[in-house]
């Protein structure tokens, strides 16, 4: 069976989760008794990201796809966004400048970097990447087209929220807001559509949930990779067996 994993970049980062797909499908081989192959994408939900979805269906042409939504896309503030849309091109400028520091494997992981981003979030505060309806909307339209293909299994996984990047308590309160609104619509969604999906209103972070991070600081380490494993290959399973008992003539 071949699956096209629609997830984020802890999934191809080396230092990261770049073992999961596997474990995942060792796990899926294991319990099916038959080969699984896992093809990681990662995308980013702006509007072409559906057209780009019907690409990847016709490229590798899947049996299932499993889109991963990490909160990320709606509860992380951004300083570098903030400087751009408060400052225009000086901003944008400076936003390339910010995010190319935060990359850097020297200067992204660093304590003074750290330091700084804190104290920029404290005082001009930081945007966020993509609204909750921009991402329900985009959902939506994935879903859509990949129903169409009626061969097809589909589910989405997330956000379930494992860290807070947020510095303020404002910030904070307005990240779990975001996270649930998202994730209200996204229920909605798969009730009307009817696929599987698997999101938490409230944050895994705030029952003590907070993964170890890799080195950089930000994506979550190696050991994540294998505890998430486990916990997806549940969810995966079962809408597999689901579709399969689905599909039985009776």
């Amino acid at each position: 069976m071949k699956i096209l994993r629609l997830t984020n970049s802890n999934d191809v980062l080396a230092g990261a989760t770049p073992e999961r797909p596997r474990l995942l499908a060792e796990k899926l081989e294991a319990y099916f008794g038959e080969p699984f192959e896992i093809v990681v994408k990662t995308p980013w939900p702006t509007p072409a990201l559906p057209s780009v979805v019907d690409k990847w269906l016709d490229r590798e042409q899947p049996d299932a796809v499993f889109l991963h939504i990490p909160n990320y896309w709606v509860s992380y503030p951004s300083v570098p966004l903030r400087l751009a849309r408060l400052l225009g091109r000086p901003g944008t400028w400076l936003a390339r400048l910010g995010f190319a520091a935060a990359e850097n494997p020297l200067i992204g992981p660093s304590l003074p970097f750290r330091l700084g981003r804190q104290v920029l979030l404290r005082t001009i505060g930081g945007d966020y990447h993509f609204e909750p309806e921009e991402v329900a909307a985009c959902v939506e339209a994935i879903a859509h087209r990949i129903l169409q293909r009626e061969s097809l299994m589909f589910a989405v996984w997330g956000p379930h929220g494992r860290y807070d990047w947020s510095v303020t308590g404002a910030q904070k309160r307005k990240a779990r807001d975001r996270q649930a609104q998202l994730v209200a619509s996204l229920q909605q969604i798969s009730r009307e559509l009817r696929f599987p999906y698997s999101g938490r209103t409230d944050p895994a972070y705030l029952t003590g949930e907070t993964p170890e991070l890799a080195a950089d600081r930000f994506h979550f380490a190696p050991s994540f990779g294998v505890a998430s494993a486990e916990e997806q290959f549940t969810f995966y399973r079962d809408v597999i067996e689901t579709a399969r008992l689905a599909r039985r003539p009776r």
